[in-house]
């Protein structure tokens, strides 16, 4: 830092920094971004900054490019179903399914069925049926057959409250009865929907805040086996636990750049032994909990032994898992599939 200023000094001359001219500002400027550019980019893949246990998930399988169809732009989220892949290319505005070798073997958008008009796509679920695909442009949810037909296009009813903008669904789940749980980011709530796309209960003080109450945009969802909720709330830096019928029970971590601290958390999700995983797109890992809140450890490294070894991930996003794996989407790296330690 101290050589690129020397440097910038010698540029411009001690006089024009005194005065400087309008083409010396704009370097100056245009320097000063860099630099400040190259050091969060050098900081953002770091993981957690303290001395951090590595969790032993075992990388089985990186699918980084795509073979079968042009390449996925900024992918965000997936689903499994009947053992195959459901992968939201955001980017795209579209739904790419991969097989198991990571092959893609079908792409779902509106040339397969034109009520597939999706705009920036933010998450998808399943329910070992249908697949539900959070329209995140569109305050909707749409259902698809595993074949990629429409089933229903489902407008999110909003909250009736004067102010109340449409619901911008982020994060997705399905519960075991049907209904429908979607993070509302613009509105900062978490809302419960029939099958139908009505309104059944409202989580969250609809305004900005913290708490046993608040959110501050809420992200990804999952549920556990017992029916509680996890909640990412992305800017309070924390997942946030809830009852099945909505109330507060506890929250994982805390805003912060330290073991098990988040930055800019993305998603969640729940393993058979009640494990919470919780994805970070700016400290590039995916962190572990206990289901009492204990830490765990962090995901994403090229050594799973060595927390100092480089990273795998550069922008963590979604989380699924299934059958013991767990799935994760970068945004910029592809899929990551793990294998959890003591399930399958």
């Amino acid at each position: 830092m101290l050589r690129r200023y020397q440097a910038l000094r010698r540029l411009v001359g001690p006089a024009g920094l005194r005065r400087p001219s309008l083409a010396a500002l704009s370097l100056v400027v245009a320097l000063v971004f860099v630099m400040v550019a190259a050091a969060f980019v050098s900081e953002r893949a770091q993981g957690p900054r303290v001395s951090a246990p590595v969790y032993p998930a075992r990388l089985v399988q990186h699918v980084e490019t795509l073979t079968g169809a042009r390449g996925w732009k900024q992918p965000s989220a997936m689903a499994v179903l009947d053992e195959r892949w459901f992968v939201l290319d955001t980017g795209n505005d579209r739904i790419l399914e991969l097989d198991q070798a990571g092959i893609v073997r079908r792409v779902l958008d509106r040339q397969a069925d034109k009520r597939l008009a999706l705009r920036g796509p933010m998450a998808i679920a399943s329910d070992d049926r249908y697949l539900y695909v959070a329209n995140s442009g569109t305050s909707q949810v749409l259902v698809l057959e595993p074949g990629g037909r429409v089933e229903k296009v489902l407008a999110l009813e909003k909250v009736e409250a004067e102010d109340e903008a449409p619901p911008r669904p982020i994060g997705l789940a399905v519960t075991g009865n049907g209904e429908l749980l979607v993070s509302d980011a613009d509105n900062q709530r978490v809302l419960r929907y029939d099958g139908e796309g009505r309104l059944l209960q409202v989580m969250g003080s609809g305004k900005r805040d913290g708490g046993p109450g608040g959110f501050n945009t809420p992200a990804g969802i999952a549920l556990d086996q017992a029916g509680d909720i996890y909640v990412v709330d992305m800017l309070n830096g924390r997942a946030v636990q809830l009852s099945a019928d909505g109330e507060f029970v506890r929250q994982f971590g805390r805003l912060g750049d330290t073991a098990g601290a988040f930055s800019r958390p993305k998603d969640v999700a729940v393993d058979s032994a009640g494990n919470v995983y919780v994805s970070d797109g700016l400290l590039a890992a995916v962190q572990v909990f206990s289901p009492t809140g204990e830490y765990l450890g962090f995901i994403g490294r090229e050594d799973p032994r060595d927390p100092d070894s480089a990273p795998l991930f550069q922008a963590p996003a979604g989380l699924t898992i299934s059958q013991g794996r767990l799935y994760v989407v970068d945004r910029f790296r592809g899929l990551f599939v793990f294998q959890l330690p003591g399930q399958g």
